[in-house]
């Protein structure tokens, strides 16, 4: 059977994008949050623009839990959004409804990084949580409950990764495509 969570690249990242804030292999942590995300313990799931958020329930009580990322503002993703539009096999993978493998490197020629890599230490890669459990790291098992489910869900809508870091998510191809005129007026010489 496969793993439910993170079947896709970008999935997989996001959840182990907690290891940049401490969370490594093999863990507990991993477990008793895979077997908490498994049996339905995370209810109410938002993710929008710098959060992500829900309630976590387990034997010992209901916490409210958190993930938080910086959000890119409207200049970062005019810049960003013009690169991708430069990037064939970004346009396509966009266009096709999924997030190409070359986003980031792409994205990264203007700054930008849509998910965390462990070991940069960018402002705009920090991640923090907070759960009102009793566990005092970033990462307890009800974070990584929600992350996995928050995973499954950007598996099902990439979208929602761009969404997370204050993207566009609405009208893509007409904004690459604006964004592509744009660059190319740009790029015209003054007569």
């Amino acid at each position: 059977m496969s793993d439910p969570y993170g079947r896709t690249w970008w999935g997989r990242k996001w959840w182990r994008a907690l290891e940049t804030i401490g969370l490594n292999y093999p863990d507990q942590r991993i477990v008793k949050g895979r077997a908490l995300a498994g049996h339905g313990a995370v209810t109410g799931t938002a993710i929008e623009p710098g959060l992500v958020s829900g309630t976590v329930a387990d034997t010992t009580g209901t916490f409210d839990a958190s993930i938080s990322i910086p959000v890119y503002n409207a200049s970062a993703w005019t810049a960003g959004m013009t690169a991708l539009s430069l990037s064939p096999s970004c346009v396509a993978g966009l266009l096709a409804g999924r997030l190409p493998k070359r986003i980031d490197d792409v994205l990264a020629e203007t700054g930008m990084r849509l998910l965390p890599k462990k070991f940069v230490t960018e402002d705009h890669n920090r991640i923090t949580t907070s759960c009102g459990c009793a566990d005092t790291r970033e990462v307890c098992a009800h974070i990584m409950a929600l992350a996995l489910v928050s995973a499954a869900r950007m598996d099902d809508d990439p979208w929602l990764v761009l969404l997370l870091r204050g993207g566009p998510t609405r009208d893509l191809a007409g904004r690459l495509r604006a964004a592509r005129l744009a660059s190319m007026e740009a790029a015209q010489p003054v007569a």
